[in-house]
Protein backbone atom coordinates (compact mmCIF):
# COMPACT_ATOMS: atom_id res chain seq x y z
CA UNK A 1 0.00 0.00 0.00
CA UNK A 2 2.85 2.41 0.94
CA UNK A 3 4.72 1.67 -2.67
CA UNK A 4 1.28 2.50 -4.39
CA UNK A 5 -0.93 4.49 -2.62
CA UNK A 6 -4.39 2.76 -2.73
CA UNK A 7 -6.00 -0.34 -2.83
CA UNK A 8 -7.15 0.02 -6.26
CA UNK A 9 -3.85 1.06 -7.67
CA UNK A 10 -2.27 -2.27 -6.34
CA UNK A 11 -5.05 -4.05 -7.87
CA UNK A 12 -4.42 -2.22 -10.99
CA UNK A 13 -0.43 -2.69 -11.09
CA UNK A 14 1.47 -5.45 -13.23
CA UNK A 15 2.42 -8.28 -11.98
CA UNK A 16 5.91 -7.54 -12.43
CA UNK A 17 5.63 -3.73 -10.58
CA UNK A 18 4.02 -5.77 -7.73
CA UNK A 19 6.98 -8.59 -7.56
CA UNK A 20 9.75 -5.69 -7.54
CA UNK A 21 8.17 -4.92 -3.97
CA UNK A 22 10.13 -6.24 -1.22
CA UNK A 23 8.59 -8.83 0.38
CA UNK A 24 5.69 -9.55 -1.66
CA UNK A 25 6.27 -13.05 -2.87
CA UNK A 26 5.42 -14.56 -6.16
CA UNK A 27 2.13 -16.27 -5.13
CA UNK A 28 0.98 -13.23 -3.75
CA UNK A 29 1.47 -11.33 -6.81
CA UNK A 30 -0.87 -13.91 -8.69
CA UNK A 31 -3.40 -13.81 -6.14
CA UNK A 32 -3.73 -9.93 -6.11
CA UNK A 33 -4.22 -10.55 -10.07
CA UNK A 34 -6.95 -13.21 -9.04
CA UNK A 35 -8.69 -10.70 -6.46
CA UNK A 36 -9.25 -8.04 -9.71
CA UNK A 37 -9.88 -10.78 -12.22
CA UNK A 38 -12.40 -11.73 -9.77
CA UNK A 39 -14.04 -8.40 -9.12
CA UNK A 40 -14.83 -7.80 -12.78
CA UNK A 41 -16.14 -10.63 -13.55
CA UNK A 42 -18.78 -10.15 -10.51
CA UNK A 43 -19.23 -6.76 -12.06
CA UNK A 44 -19.87 -8.51 -15.39
CA UNK A 45 -22.18 -11.30 -14.02
CA UNK A 46 -24.09 -8.28 -11.72
CA UNK A 47 -24.35 -6.27 -15.26
CA UNK A 48 -26.21 -9.02 -16.79
CA UNK A 49 -28.66 -10.13 -13.89
CA UNK A 50 -29.78 -6.11 -14.01
CA UNK A 51 -32.67 -4.78 -14.76
CA UNK A 52 -32.62 -3.26 -18.61
CA UNK A 53 -32.98 0.51 -16.99
CA UNK A 54 -29.45 -0.46 -15.23
CA UNK A 55 -27.71 -1.81 -17.80
CA UNK A 56 -25.62 0.82 -18.71
CA UNK A 57 -24.39 2.13 -14.76
CA UNK A 58 -23.35 -1.35 -13.99
CA UNK A 59 -21.52 -1.50 -17.51
CA UNK A 60 -19.94 1.84 -16.95
CA UNK A 61 -18.82 0.45 -13.27
CA UNK A 62 -17.44 -2.76 -15.01
CA UNK A 63 -15.49 -1.08 -17.85
CA UNK A 64 -13.82 1.61 -15.32
CA UNK A 65 -12.87 -1.70 -13.28
CA UNK A 66 -11.88 -4.11 -16.47
CA UNK A 67 -10.42 -1.87 -19.21
CA UNK A 68 -10.01 1.81 -17.20
CA UNK A 69 -6.74 1.68 -15.74
CA UNK A 70 -5.13 -0.32 -19.20
CA UNK A 71 -1.50 1.65 -20.26
CA UNK A 72 -2.96 1.24 -23.72
CA UNK A 73 -6.99 2.15 -25.44
CA UNK A 74 -8.99 -0.98 -25.97
CA UNK A 75 -12.52 -0.94 -27.75
CA UNK A 76 -15.16 -2.93 -25.99
CA UNK A 77 -19.03 -3.40 -27.27
CA UNK A 78 -21.78 -5.17 -24.35
CA UNK A 79 -24.07 -6.96 -26.42
CA UNK A 80 -28.00 -7.13 -25.21
CA UNK A 81 -30.88 -8.71 -25.60
CA UNK A 82 -34.21 -7.40 -26.65
CA UNK A 83 -35.17 -6.74 -22.89
CA UNK A 84 -32.14 -4.69 -22.98
CA UNK A 85 -30.12 -7.30 -20.72
CA UNK A 86 -26.41 -7.90 -21.13
CA UNK A 87 -26.27 -11.46 -22.66
CA UNK A 88 -24.35 -14.55 -20.90
CA UNK A 89 -20.73 -13.71 -21.97
CA UNK A 90 -22.15 -10.65 -23.77
CA UNK A 91 -19.06 -8.16 -23.22
CA UNK A 92 -16.47 -8.71 -25.72
CA UNK A 93 -12.94 -6.89 -26.05
CA UNK A 94 -12.83 -6.08 -29.82
CA UNK A 95 -9.37 -4.38 -30.73
CA UNK A 96 -6.43 -3.33 -28.56
CA UNK A 97 -4.64 -0.30 -29.25
CA UNK A 98 -1.81 1.94 -28.65
CA UNK A 99 -1.40 4.32 -25.52
CA UNK A 100 -3.81 6.73 -27.56
CA UNK A 101 -5.28 4.66 -30.13
CA UNK A 102 -7.27 1.95 -30.80
CA UNK A 103 -8.65 1.46 -34.36
CA UNK A 104 -12.29 -0.35 -35.10
CA UNK A 105 -13.94 -0.32 -37.53
CA UNK A 106 -17.98 -0.16 -37.91
CA UNK A 107 -17.78 -3.80 -39.71
CA UNK A 108 -16.09 -5.45 -36.71
CA UNK A 109 -18.78 -4.11 -34.64
CA UNK A 110 -22.19 -5.52 -36.71
CA UNK A 111 -20.58 -8.66 -37.36
CA UNK A 112 -19.65 -9.51 -33.37
CA UNK A 113 -23.32 -8.42 -32.81
CA UNK A 114 -24.91 -10.25 -35.70
CA UNK A 115 -22.98 -13.38 -34.60
CA UNK A 116 -23.77 -13.37 -30.90
CA UNK A 117 -27.85 -12.60 -32.03
CA UNK A 118 -27.56 -9.00 -30.16
CA UNK A 119 -30.66 -6.53 -30.52
CA UNK A 120 -28.72 -3.44 -28.94
CA UNK A 121 -25.26 -3.20 -28.11
CA UNK A 122 -23.12 -0.24 -25.71
CA UNK A 123 -19.70 0.29 -26.60
CA UNK A 124 -17.07 1.22 -24.61
CA UNK A 125 -13.20 2.54 -24.52
CA UNK A 126 -10.64 3.73 -22.40
CA UNK A 127 -8.73 6.69 -22.28
CA UNK A 128 -5.10 5.74 -20.94
CA UNK A 129 -4.47 9.35 -19.99
CA UNK A 130 -7.44 9.97 -18.03
CA UNK A 131 -9.52 12.56 -19.44
CA UNK A 132 -13.12 10.89 -20.77
CA UNK A 133 -13.90 13.89 -23.23
CA UNK A 134 -14.20 12.50 -26.91
CA UNK A 135 -12.39 13.14 -29.31
CA UNK A 136 -13.27 14.55 -32.57
CA UNK A 137 -12.19 10.30 -33.80
CA UNK A 138 -14.25 9.23 -31.21
CA UNK A 139 -17.17 11.39 -32.43
CA UNK A 140 -16.47 9.99 -36.00
CA UNK A 141 -16.22 6.25 -35.34
CA UNK A 142 -19.48 6.90 -32.62
CA UNK A 143 -21.24 8.12 -35.47
CA UNK A 144 -20.11 5.77 -38.36
CA UNK A 145 -20.87 2.71 -36.12
CA UNK A 146 -24.66 4.11 -35.38
CA UNK A 147 -24.81 4.53 -39.24
CA UNK A 148 -23.90 0.93 -39.86
CA UNK A 149 -26.01 -0.99 -37.14
CA UNK A 150 -29.39 1.27 -38.13
CA UNK A 151 -28.90 -0.79 -41.30
CA UNK A 152 -29.79 -4.23 -39.79
CA UNK A 153 -32.03 -2.70 -36.70
CA UNK A 154 -29.37 -2.64 -33.90
CA UNK A 155 -29.45 0.06 -31.88
CA UNK A 156 -26.18 1.58 -30.10
CA UNK A 157 -27.55 2.52 -26.88
CA UNK A 158 -24.54 4.43 -25.66
CA UNK A 159 -20.69 4.99 -26.08
CA UNK A 160 -18.55 5.14 -23.23
CA UNK A 161 -15.45 6.78 -22.41
CA UNK A 162 -13.77 5.28 -19.35
CA UNK A 163 -10.83 5.98 -17.00
CA UNK A 164 -10.25 4.36 -13.66
CA UNK A 165 -12.32 7.36 -12.03
CA UNK A 166 -14.52 8.25 -14.51
CA UNK A 167 -17.01 7.97 -17.69
CA UNK A 168 -18.35 10.03 -20.47
CA UNK A 169 -21.87 8.47 -21.88
CA UNK A 170 -22.55 9.82 -25.25
CA UNK A 171 -26.15 9.02 -24.51
CA UNK A 172 -26.28 11.40 -21.72
CA UNK A 173 -24.15 14.05 -23.11
CA UNK A 174 -26.76 14.22 -26.38
CA UNK A 175 -24.06 12.74 -28.78
CA UNK A 176 -25.99 9.99 -29.53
Amino acid sequence: MHRFGSVRAVLDARPEALRRVGRLNPSAAVALGLVRAAAALYLQRRSEEAPARQTRERLSEYWRMRIGSLPHEVFAVAFLDAGLRLMPGGVEILQRGTVDRASIYPRQVVEAALRRGAAAIVLAHNHPNGQVQPSEADRLITRAIVLAAETIRLRVLDHLIVSPDAAFSFREAGLL
